[in-house]
């Protein structure tokens, strides 16, 4: 199974590098073992893509396409060697809405399952409403809302963006909260070292043979990590970190909630046929190329 997944980051990789207009490349690998009766170790890949498709003086438009795999192994035979898979496309849509605003609409239809049979009910969605503010002093404040459906229901989540850049020798701090924050130092442009807090929910739906449940994988993890310049557009990244609460969660189809905070489920509360609850490390290494200025 992990030279399928190999063999569908390289059939979308390849063709992309030699799109003319191609910004972005991303390329991520992360292991997750843990130990004990209730082990969970996963292995993820992911590959994802941005290119711009049009842009006038105010406004600019972008796609992208964006592969992940997920393969769970534990010492029981429900989730062992399950390995799932997410491919979706996105556009996004930036408009310079005063001198020092700018606001980003982003919307991703994804195809989010075991992929041996593949129907309507794999189809997940999400959107999300952007708002970016330039201060004086190298601060940006950046407020918005994200909208996902998944599998167990209509997801909502609050975004606040906060961001402190300075000159190189200096502390930066950022990242969406509150899934994503981070603090980190640049040495000098090419080496950046920091600290991050990152919060990860998935659904994918499983096949008709297993009665087309849903898995719903949750991960919060804290650690370091390096971004290092290798050349004038490619970079290497890599992070360890511990996972310090992750579960991985199997319900009936008919089981979904009319609205979720985050993850958290309003209102209902199911039992799963099968859940797994266990802390462990994580480490990621990954590849970017960039050929234009990050934001």
């Amino acid at each position: 199974m992990k030279y399928l997944s190999l063999s569908l980051l390289i059939l979308i990789f390849f063709p992309l590098l030699g799109f003319s207009q191609l910004s972005a490349v991303d390329i991520n690998n992360e292991i997750s073992p843990s130990s004990g009766n209730n082990s969970l170790n996963t292995l993820s890949q992911s590959i994802s893509t941005r290119f711009p498709i049009g842009k006038n003086k105010i406004a600019k438009w972008s796609a992208g396409v964006h592969y992940k795999n997920l393969l769970t192994g534990n010492n029981t035979s429900v989730i062992n060697n399950l390995l799932l898979h997410s491919i979706g496309v996105s556009v996004g849509y930036s408009n310079k809405i005063s001198d020092k605003t700018v606001m980003t609409i982003t919307a991703q239809p994804q195809l989010a399952c075991d992929m041996k049979q593949i129907n309507g009910d794999d189809i997940r969605f999400n959107a999300s409403v952007h708002f970016l503010t330039r201060k004086e002093n190298g601060f940006s404040i950046g407020w918005g809302i994200a909208y996902a459906y998944q599998f167990f229901g209509n997801q909502i989540i609050p975004i606040i963006d906060i961001r402190y850049r300075k000159n190189i020798g200096e502390w930066r701090i950022g990242g969406a909260l509150p899934l994503r924050p981070r603090i980190e130092y640049l040495f000098n442009k090419n080496t950046t070292v920091g600290f991050k807090l990152e919060g990860n929910y998935y659904s994918y739906r499983l096949s008709p043979q297993l009665n087309s449940q849903y898995l719903f994988y949750r991960q919060w993890d804290a650690g370091l990590y390096v971004d290092q310049r290798i050349s004038k557009k490619w970079f290497f990244n890599a992070s360890g970190g511990y996972a310090f609460n992750r579960s991985l969660q199997i319900f009936d189809k008919g089981q979904t909630v009319p609205l979720s905070f985050f993850g958290n489920r309003v209102a209902k509360i199911y039992t799963p046929s099968y859940e797994n609850k266990s802390t462990g490390f994580v480490f990621r290494i990954g590849i970017q190329l960039r050929l234009f200025n990050q934001e």
